[in-house]
């Protein structure tokens, strides 16, 4: 069995065999007036608690793309553990400016890569989704010469890849932003599809032409929190505005009738 928990923003929490693999791991959930106006310091003491509470080794952590809210808190959760970190050469600058130079597999697009526990990732090229005013924001690879603490802005996507993960006979799919490349999905399929929510509306193929190539006998559409406030006690997650979730969902069930869609809640505990 696989279990899943949905950590916010395009994060995941993925457990199998007493191992736990990160996907874009950002629990610091800084305010916006920080994000627009401040140069970004992780939260350490959430980033501890959350580590201390994993019921799995964490063995490796794989990166979408390097945006604040999907890489912001790895170098501080990698000075936990000395596992693989899997993603772009703007992950690699990242950890170098962090004092940690060689802790990155470099990915380029397409290399499978073992994972420990048996698992294994595919990192696929792909391409970011149309979110601000209908534009891509923070392209291109983060600088080398900027000098931390970074500002939001500094945080650039570098290359964008959807990661496939091969867990105990299961095909995972990570959309991490409301986008895909065609070409670069030929061939591929997955068992359950994790879908950005913001950016959907920009993109038409993305609710239609991703799920007929997939075709994933279960969606689970994430990234729909607003990410700029703390998970309220109660557990429910904060929504961003205007993503017409709704909608969203009609869409799929139109596309993929076959599908199963679950709508997740933070930190609640999927398996597969």
């Amino acid at each position: 069995m696989v279990y899943i928990r949905w950590t916010g923003v395009s994060g995941l929490e993925i457990t199998h065999n007493d191992q736990t693999i990160l996907i874009d791991p950002y629990l610091s959930r800084i305010g916006k007036f920080k994000v627009f106006f401040r140069p970004l310091i992780p939260d350490r003491e959430v980033i501890k608690k959350y580590l201390e509470g994993l019921s799995g080794e964490l063995s490796a952590i794989i990166v979408g793309h390097t945006h604040y809210d999907h890489a912001l808190d790895i170098p501080e959760i990698s000075r936990y553990f000395d596992g693989p970190l899997i993603g772009s050469l703007s992950l690699e600058r990242l950890m170098d400016m962090h004092g940690m130079p060689g802790r990155v597999c470099k990915c380029e697009g397409c290399e499978r890569i073992e994972l420990p526990g048996g698992a294994a990732v595919t990192m696929i090229p792909s391409m970011h989704g149309l979110v601000a005013l209908g534009h891509v924001p923070y392209q291109g690879d983060i600088d080398p010469e900027v000098r931390l603490p970074l500002k939001a802005g500094a945080y650039r996507h570098g290359t964008v890849f959807m990661p496939k993960l091969e867990i105990d006979g299961k095909i995972f799919m990570h959309a991490g932003s409301a986008n895909f490349i065609e070409l670069e999905l030929d061939g591929h399929y997955c068992d359950v599809l994790f879908m950005c929510i913001p950016g959907w509306k920009k993109n038409p193929e993305y609710t239609t032409l991703l799920l007929d190539i997939l075709k994933p006998e279960v969606i689970v559409p994430f990234h729909f929190d607003d990410f700029s406030v703390p998970i309220p006690p109660s557990m429910k997650t904060p929504v961003l505005p205007l993503l017409d979730i709704t909608k969203f969902q009609k869409r799929l069930s139109q596309s993929a009738p076959y599908a199963e869609i679950i709508m997740p809640q933070i930190f609640n505990t999927m398996s597969f």
